[in-house]
């Protein structure tokens, strides 16, 4: 998909054609009434007029009494157009960006997505913001009786699709159009809850991009409002093990596999965290920082040992006022449980202990209420590290493709602590953190920031004996 300028020659304006048998002479006469008319009244043909759409009028489907091409607005969609006016008329603009609706044809004419099944949403929705920027929202309203819930589930899932291309177009053309997309459900909330498993809140369908028509006034500001800025940031400038796992977050389905998510990304960021403190520590600082890193990794790592790991270097970086990035890991003060960046960690390491020991959350709420404060407390770990936003990770060539961490004039070897390879498992290109070290063996097994994928390293292995 590419994005082009959206002109009148676009095969979304179409002409309407209107057919009426030849005995409705009324009919008739409303309808050569109508094509003579330029000012978007449909007089008494039933029709919807929004001045924010693109094209007037926007004509209601009546059945077999009138067949028109395209086809007018059903009940579901007319709802929709009805709540995004009564919205915006009540904000009074306050929405912060233009608004514009465009109906969007089905094959050969609209823009359509997924080649083999072709899903082509009702509606395009612009809006721009007085920053300059743009937002364009695919909105499908329609039933959900034989719908499955995500991952199994394109259409609904199709807004993830759209914020990768999003960031690609950031990344390579600058643009900064954020692509989104929405499914409007008529299938009642609790229809589709029950058919879904029942522990899905409508906050947890909202978060995955499903609407409810009996609620939609107070949902139309989500598909009006900017992308979220940590959201933006992360996924444009975060170094990819932490970008990639909390767009995770984003991607998860059921209520209780995302708050199993939610912990795991929370080990991986101070795995992350911890892997580049020791990457920076230098040599002659190792003994003062007092690590026993092969009695850590000895039976596989836990969560707490990452965060002293981190506490361990961090001392030393107290002294490393020639290097920002040391420094900043310095400034978070981990160390400290009673406030800031080292208070959430320790809650977020009892919560996963908590979990991997049956110690709850129990039941739908229960769980509800703990991945919302759990997600709240990740949202400010990322917040806090904003600073690894100006340090990528990026691949050395040669030397077997190593990763080091740009640190502006110098490149710092992040290797062993993070490496790449291709997982035999899944067939992707995946990044590993250290997970354990068996020395008798002479074997590291290293675990994928992205899936949690497994593999066994001697050279890696040999590497850490040497660091150490």
């Amino acid at each position: 998909m590419v994005l082009d300028e959206l002109t009148g020659e676009h095969p979304n304006f179409s002409d309407y054609a209107v057919k009426v048998k030849g005995s409705e002479k009324d009919l008739i006469e409303e309808v050569r009434d109508l094509a003579g008319r330029v000012d978007g009244d449909a007089g008494d043909l039933p029709h919807v007029f929004f001045d924010r759409h693109l094209y007037q009028p926007l004509l209601k489907d009546r059945g077999d009494e009138i067949k028109v091409s395209p086809p007018g607005l059903e009940p579901s969609e007319e709802k929709f157009v009805e709540a995004l006016e009564r919205h915006l008329n009540e904000s009074n603009g306050h929405d912060g960006g233009k608004v514009f609706l465009l109906r969007n044809l089905s094959r050969g004419k609209g823009v359509g997505f997924f080649n083999t099944a072709g899903f082509y949403p009702d509606f395009i929705l612009w809006v721009k913001y007085a920053d300059g920027s743009q937002k364009a929202v695919f909105v499908e309203p329609h039933g959900m009786r034989n719908d499955n819930p995500p991952p199994k589930n394109d259409k609904v899932e199709l807004y993830l699709a759209l914020k990768d291309l999003s960031d690609r177009l950031a990344g390579e053309e600058g643009r900064e159009v954020f692509l989104d997309s929405y499914i409007i459900s008529a299938t009642p909330y609790s229809e589709l809850n029950d058919k879904w498993g029942g522990v899905w809140t409508r906050d947890h369908f909202a978060r995955k991009h499903v609407l409810f028509e009996d609620d939609l006034h107070t949902r139309i500001p989500l598909l009006l409002a900017p992308r979220d800025e940590l959201e933006r940031r992360v996924s444009l400038h975060y170094p990819r093990p932490l970008a990639h796992g909390f767009r995770t977050l984003v991607a998860a389905g059921d209520p209780r596999g995302l708050y199993g998510e939610q912990l795991r990304f929370a080990e991986n960021m101070l795995a992350f965290l911890a892997s580049v403190s020791l990457a920076l520590l230098r040599k002659e600082d190792r003994d003062e920082a007092g690590l026993d890193l092969k009695k850590k990794w000895s039976g596989g790592i836990s969560p707490g040992d990452w965060k002293d790991t981190i506490q361990r270097c961090s001392k030393v970086f107290a002294n490393y006022k020639d290097i920002p990035l040391a420094t900043a890991i310095h400034r978070l003060k981990i160390g400290a449980e009673q406030r800031g960046f080292g208070r959430d960690v320790i809650w977020l390491i009892r919560a996963k202990n908590d979990f991997k020991h049956d110690r709850g959350p129990n039941g739908p709420d229960e769980m509800a209420k703990a991945s919302e404060e759990t997600q709240e407390k990740l949202r400010r770990c990322m917040e806090a590290l904003d600073f690894l936003a100006d340090h990528p990770i990026r691949q050395k060539d040669g030397a077997g493709g190593h990763l080091f961490l740009n640190l502006g004039d110098t490149r710092v070897p992040i290797y062993p602590f993070i490496t790449s390879a291709r997982c035999p498992q899944c067939g992707d290109a995946e990044t590993y953190f250290v997970d354990a070290w068996d020395t008798r063996r002479g074997t590291a097994r290293l675990k994928s920031f992205e899936k949690g994928h497994t593999i066994d390293s001697p050279e890696v292995s040999e590497a850490l004996a040497g660091w150490i």
